[in-house]
């Protein structure tokens, strides 16, 4: 399989939603050779105030998820991808699962994770790791390599990073358009061969994170690139909630590219 773009340190959540053949499958084609790769698990962990038949539902589901990390670890080696495997037990807390999968992540020096975290822009920022977001169960297939990439863009110098690592991704044949919202494209810059278009919308978050998919989705792309500021400030995308809604909507692969790892700026 073609090799779609240089990341050497993929981490890879497993949450026992995810189809496990699309998941594999872009391991395979976002790793380069010899990448390492660590599957996770994400399994609730067990609290005291859980009932019995809880507590033997979280039992259950960590029993099903071992297997499945198991079973897709063997896979990836028939494929020549060495990978391991670890568990993440995670509390009812969204912001405390955040946190300690951005630990994990961290402490594995990831360039990219791969899945479906909850709050995959809280993610990308706290870690400066790009977040290929597959959205469950609703998502459509992920091509590898994809053939048709669309990057929101702000017009911003941080913006014209998201176009560059969607340069890295393309392979030969694969077309790239930059959707424009709030800013003139002749302002901004992009690859002569990439095309370009204006995006139509209101001037808040939803309005915004609704063109940005609906204009990706008329242009038939498979897969879909926004950058995030995390905490950072400037940039003309003001409003913090477009890459949050974006990732909530979408049924379009959606790679999240924060602005510490060098790319884009859209949230």
């Amino acid at each position: 399989m073609q090799h779609v773009a240089p990341y050497s340190r993929l981490y890879v959540l497993f949450t026992g939603m995810e189809r496990v053949a699309a998941l594999l499958d872009c391991v395979a084609g976002w790793a380069e050779r010899g990448a390492h790769v660590r599957l996770a698990g994400l399994a609730p962990a067990a609290s005291l105030a859980d009932t019995d038949q809880r507590a033997a539902q979280h039992f259950s589901n960590r029993i099903t998820l071992a297997a499945t990390l198991d079973a897709s670890r063997e896979l990836l080696a028939l494929r020549g991808i060495e990978a391991d495997c670890e568990f993440l037990g995670t509390g009812p807390d969204s912001a405390a699962r955040t946190e300690a999968l951005a630990r994990a992540v961290r402490d594995w020096k990831a360039d990219l994770t791969i899945g479906a975290p909850a709050n995959p822009v809280a993610l990308a920022g706290e870690t400066d790791c790009p977040v290929l977001l597959l959205p469950t169960p609703t998502a459509r297939y992920c091509s590898v390599p994809p053939r048709r990439i669309f990057v929101a863009s702000d017009g911003s110098a941080a913006s014209a990073c998201a176009v560059r690592e969607a340069a890295r991704l393309a392979a030969p044949g694969t077309a790239v358009r930059v959707g424009y919202l709030a800013c003139d494209p002749a302002a901004a810059q992009h690859p002569e061969d990439f095309d370009a278009a204006i995006l139509e919308a209101e001037h808040d978050g939803e309005p915004a994170a609704h063109a940005i998919i609906q204009a990706a989705l008329q242009w038939r792309a498979d897969l879909l690139v926004l950058g995030t500021r995390g905490g950072h400030e400037g940039g003309r995308w003001r409003y913090a909630s477009v890459a949050a809604d974006v990732a909530q909507q979408t049924v379009l692969p959606l790679l999240l590219v924060p602005q510490a790892s060098g790319a884009s700026i859209l949230t």
